[in-house]
Parts: structure tokens; sequence; C-alpha cells
């Protein structure tokens, strides 16, 4: 049986941000997909793309208070290394020459960003045991 969860961490070019909840990981190199035929058969086409990362952020620039961090400038900045460890679980996951897309939504009630992920070009990828 397969442990998941626990204590996750994260990191761009070695500077911590808080994550909460929900961490999504799209590992390959691409996407498959399929055209059906009229004779009922299917073809299928692959359309390379980088490996994504969906994470949902706590927005304190130190971790303790409610100043945000400093959005435009991570937005903008970039290639990142980014890297996401599962202590719990001793799984590393590393992203190499990341950038962040999206736009972040703050939501200010609970402190939480959403609308920001990543992506690192095809082969940045690579899933280690710490």
């Amino acid at each position: 049986m397969a442990d998941f969860g626990g204590l996750i961490r994260f990191t761009y070019n070695a500077t911590p941000m808080k994550i909460r909840a929900r961490v999504t990981i799209e590992p390959t190199g691409g996407d498959y997909k399929a055209e059906d035929n009229q004779d009922g058969s299917f073809d299928r086409y692959y359309q390379p793309m980088g490996p994504k990362f969906d994470l949902e952020f706590v927005d304190s620039a130190d971790g303790v208070s409610a100043k945000s961090l400093p959005w435009d400038a991570i937005m903008a900045g970039g290639p990142y290394n980014i890297s996401i460890v599962e202590d719990s679980n001793s799984v590393l996951h590393t992203f190499t020459g990341s950038k962040f897309i999206g736009r972040p939504k703050i939501d200010r009630l609970k402190g939480l960003v959403s609308g920001v992920t990543g992506q690192c070009p095809v082969g940045g990828y690579q899933q280690t045991a710490t």
C-alpha cells in the first residue's frame, strides 16, 4: 500500500514558498490526443509540451505576516529551478528551467493564492527518492 500526502515543501531557486492543499503534477513531456476516423478506428497524435505543476500558495512574504509576496516580480522572473519535496514520502520533484504562468488570484480572507501554475521545458522534470 502506497502512502501519499504529508509534509510537502516548495522552493524556487532555493527560495521557500508555503503551499496549501492541492499539489498537482503533469510529468509527461507532451499531450496525447485521438482523432476518430469514419470507419470507427482512431489515430493518435502527440503535442510536445513541458511538464507542469499546479499549486495553491500561502500569500505571506515572510511566512508569518499577511504582507503579500511580490507577485509581479515572481511572475515576470525566471527561469527558475523548482523543487517540490515530499518529506513524508521521501520523494523529490525537480522542474529545471521553469517559469510561472497564469494570473495570481489572492483570497485575502484565507491568505490563499490560486491561478498560478508552472511549466518547464520538455526533459526538465525529474522525480527522485530523497
